[in-house]
């Protein structure tokens, strides 16, 4: 066979395949468009009303963590911090921030989850804070899980690993049971605790493929946030209809400006969070999109069905969507993303810790540090 030069199979492949690929994708935008008032009249995607006048106390959290190879090993720094604002009329202005911060050599097991552990850890610890000072706010936002997923479950064999996981659960545990009461809906004037996690569009792309005719198909739902039960025939056959067509492009066609999903269940269908007894009480979610252009992305909140209802759920959607902003085509909270550019500092800082973790081993002023002390004992 005659030889193909890359340009031109590639050229030729593209010319045979273009026509096919431009009309599945077609064929799926139409889909969407079809489906998507049907979601509507369902209650499963709805509108939300955008305050003209925002008056808000809301402190954010972002956490960040990083690694560095080092010593023929690692060393990582991980960190968090807290900026609290206040939006008086539309006018917003800093009141505060906090932080905190850990650095050490780590091994190779399991890095990235055990920082991860650390960073949710980290969070918890700058709203205990917060609440112990006793600052009046409405939302308190974090950028990790409320509570850890089963994929975060270390193998029994990494016993560095299941030691932070346990370290983590306990602490979540005590948070819960200590301010629990402090927090809204348990207290109805104490501050929303959200997590805002980008993405993790699984849950209502699940929703929407079952049969929602069924008792069981709508268990994952909250009925008490407006599901229309009138419109479930028209839902019928959406799932053939949905058949090929990407998770990320489904939810992208059925969110539009200022709009948000369903609340949904995030215990059952062998989901396993812990802290177990924490999670007794409930932990719900919807996706959320402030503009067209903007990320999607999902609010977790405490709390069951019988603690939430639509007006309180768009009363939160409302004030998230406010604060969005776009940065760098990731959308986030603004007192997050404050808190987000401070952490800038910490890849150039763990570089930093480095280079003098190397100079002092270097010039060996640890081990004559030690020595000098160990001396200064049998004096």
């Amino acid at each position: 066979m005659k030889p193909t030069n890359l340009a031109q199979a590639l050229a030729i492949d593209s010319q045979l395949c273009l026509p096919g690929s431009a009309g599945r994708l077609l064929k799926q935008i139409r889909d969407i468009e079809q489906v998507a008032p049907l979601f509507r009249d369902a209650g499963l995607i709805k509108s939300v009303k955008r305050p003209a006048m925002v008056t808000l106390g809301v402190s954010g959290i972002a956490s960040h963590s990083c690694i560095k190879k080092a010593l023929g090993g690692f060393i990582y720094a991980s960190a968090a911090v807290r900026t609290d604002l206040i939006i008086q009329e539309n006018r917003v202005s800093t009141t505060g921030n906090d932080s905190i911060s850990e650095l050490d050599d780590i091994d190779f097991e399991a890095q990235r989850k055990r920082l991860d552990l650390v960073e949710m850890r980290h969070c918890y610890a700058l709203v205990e804070k917060l609440l112990i000072q006793g600052t009046s706010t409405n939302l308190i936002l974090i950028d990790t899980p409320l509570f850890i997923d089963r994929d975060m479950a270390p193998l029994q064999r990494n016993v560095r690993h299941c030691a932070e996981y346990d370290k983590t659960r306990d602490a979540i545990d005590q948070f819960w049971q200590k301010y629990r009461q402090d927090l809204f809906p348990w207290n109805p004037g104490g501050p929303v605790l959200a997590s805002i996690l980008a993405e993790r569009f699984s849950a209502i792309v699940s929703i929407a493929r079952q049969d929602l005719r069924t008792e069981e198909g709508r268990r994952q739902i909250l009925l008490s946030d407006g599901f229309d039960a009138s419109s479930i025939s028209k839902l019928e056959g959406l799932e053939e209809r949905l058949v090929g067509i990407g998770d990320t492009r489904f939810i992208n066609g059925i969110l539009g400006n200022f709009t948000r999903t369903i609340a949904f269940r995030m215990t059952g269908n062998n989901t396993r969070l812990e802290p177990a007894k924490a999670v007794e009480n409930g932990v719900i979610g919807f996706h959320f999109r402030s503009a067209r252009s903007g990320q999607i992305q999902m609010a977790q909140l405490a709390g069951e069905e019988s603690d939430w209802n639509t007006e309180l759920l768009d009363t939160v959607a409302s004030r998230l969507m406010v604060l969005d902003m776009q940065n760098r085509k990731k959308a986030m909270p603004l007192p997050q993303l404050l808190s987000r550019q401070q952490l800038n500092i910490l890849e150039k800082f763990s570089a930093f810790y480095r280079q003098g973790l190397n100079e002092a081993l270097r010039n060996n002023d640890v081990e004559s540090t030690w020595l000098s002390d160990l001396d200064e004992g049998f004096e």
